[in-house]
């Protein structure tokens, strides 16, 4: 017996393409909130696999205002990039739930982030950074779609 399941999810990545505007809150090891910043993001399809992310930081936590450029290709669920200033690695874990491992030669840190999205325009990253095996700082990323 054939069931109906409806219209199928998006392409892995998809729910990441357009123009962002988010927050970025600092918080020390101990939880203790230290700064927040604004934070521009534009991310869109170069060609079927590779997708890429422009991310303007108006002050990136102890570097100062930051852009990163990256191209990011897709292979499955699992996608991978890397510039200059960084790499890093990604996985598809449900439509709307997404980690990253991100090295960074900028902030001198490995990153690791947890990206929710909580319906198709709004998204929350909880970041973790650690620097030298131990817990540098956390973050919250709280992101709108505007475009």
């Amino acid at each position: 017996m054939n069931k109906e399941y409806g219209i199928p999810l998006p392409r892995p990545y998809q729910v990441f393409m357009g123009r962002w505007e988010g927050l970025c809150k600092t918080f020390n090891p101990q939880g203790i909130f230290l700064e927040a910043a604004a934070v521009h993001m534009d991310v869109y399809w170069v060609d079927e696999n590779t997708w890429h992310l422009h991310e303007d930081f108006e002050n990136l936590f102890e570097v100062g205002p930051t852009v990163f450029h990256t191209d990011i290709t897709v292979n499955g669920k699992f996608c991978f990039g890397g510039t200059d200033q960084l790499r890093l690695e990604g996985s598809e874990l449900t439509p709307y739930n997404y980690v990253f491992s991100i090295w960074s030669d900028i902030s001198k840190t490995i990153v690791y982030n947890n990206h929710y999205f909580l319906d198709p325009n709004t998204r929350r990253i909880i970041t973790h950074k650690t620097r030298n095996g131990k817990t540098h700082c956390f973050q919250i990323q709280d992101f709108v779609r505007v475009g």
